[in-house]
């Protein structure tokens, strides 16, 4: 048994039949990249409650740290791009930060509040430096398990495993890097390979040789954000664990593939 199989099992998360997360819709898991965010504003109540609707089992989230360690959900430190506001939240109090105009960036404790509500797990991305150990033990406080800690920063990663951390850990790992090598370096219960701007096809560049050495060392996969329909069909045939996409409902419509089920690779597309 992994270490990836023996932390959900301790954390209650369902599965199925060989052990792994089950998807309501079977499958790979519908992970909702900053929530439904082709559809709200990401990275917001609003886009993460949208997100379940439309069938997600798991929410990607972004956090950082306010400049007085509060845990709040946000892609950038610099708040110009979403809300057109020259501020960096890494130089706010959360005071500060919810006191500015039309400006609405959520807590962390917010967002596990709203997934217990609603039942969706939650997919935590380690943005700002930091802000590793104090959401473990925020996500410890409410006793929330449906969770999985990740960042493209194997140290950050490292410290969360350095402490014992329950949760499973994910690497994010680009194309420049060998995925193996940085979960190696980061104690990594799981690998995030974030491949989509590789080609118009880089479900291709996930063959069986990746997985097989993938399943040898005890490493499930997730797999990147993809809106593409005909990528969408051949990376849900997969034997992945889950999927990400800004649009949860092309995942969750997805005609649930008996070889993933079974254990097995699909056949490529």
């Amino acid at each position: 048994m992994s270490r990836f199989e023996r932390k959900i099992g301790h954390l209650g998360w369902a599965v199925d039949e060989q052990g792994r997360p089950a998807s309501r819709h079977g499958g790979p898991m519908v992970i909702a990249h900053r929530g439904a965010s082709d559809h709200a504003q990401e990275n917001s109540l609003g886009a993460f409650e949208l997100a379940s609707r439309l069938g997600a089992d798991m929410w990607e989230l972004d956090v950082r740290n306010t400049v007085d360690g509060v845990p709040v959900v946000s892609h950038d430190d610099h708040l110009e791009r979403v809300f057109g506001v020259d501020a960096h939240i890494s130089e706010l109090t959360l005071a500060q930060l919810q006191a500015l105009q039309d400006v609405h960036v959520p807590t962390l404790e917010e967002v596990i509040l709203l997934a217990d509500y609603l039942q969706a797990g939650l997919y935590i991305e380690i943005k700002g430096e930091g802000a590793n150990l104090p959401s473990l033990r925020l996500l410890q406080e409410k006793c929330f398990g449906f969770a999985a800690l990740g960042s493209f920063h194997p140290h950050q990663v490292r410290e969360l495993a350095e402490r014992d951390c329950p949760y499973p850990l994910s690497i994010l790992v680009g194309l420049e890097h060998d995925p193996f090598e940085l979960a190696r370096l980061a104690q990594a219960d799981m690998i995030h390979l974030c491949w989509e701007r590789a080609s118009d096809r880089p479900d291709g560049l996930v063959d069986q040789a990746l997985m097989a050495r993938a399943r040898s060392e005890g490493l499930p996969i997730i797999l990147w954000h993809e809106e593409r329909p005909d990528v969408i069909d051949a990376i849900m045939r997969k034997d992945v664990v889950g999927v990400c996409s800004n649009r949860p409902e092309l995942l969750a419509s997805c005609r649930a593939s008996a070889a993933r089920l079974s254990g097995q690779e699909g056949s490529e597309a």
